[in-house]
């Protein structure tokens, strides 16, 4: 269960950083694009959220285990 979670969080930080830098470049390279930054921004929060309730179940997890 821990590896199947572990694994989980590790491609979802790997989501989220991609989202972070597309929206870097978005927000750098076409700052008057506020539709596709908002929506970029969406799915960054999408992928943050997701990426914080794995680690707390990881760490749940890690608790639990003598």
């Amino acid at each position: 269960m821990e590896r199947a979670l572990r694994e989980e969080y590790e491609q979802t930080v790997k989501k989220r950083d991609e989202v972070r830098e597309h929206l870097r470049k978005l927000e750098a390279e076409k700052p008057k694009d506020h539709y596709n930054i908002t929506i970029t921004r969406d799915r960054l929060a999408y992928w943050e959220g997701k990426t914080e309730g794995l680690k707390f179940a990881l760490d749940r997890l890690s608790a639990k285990e003598p």
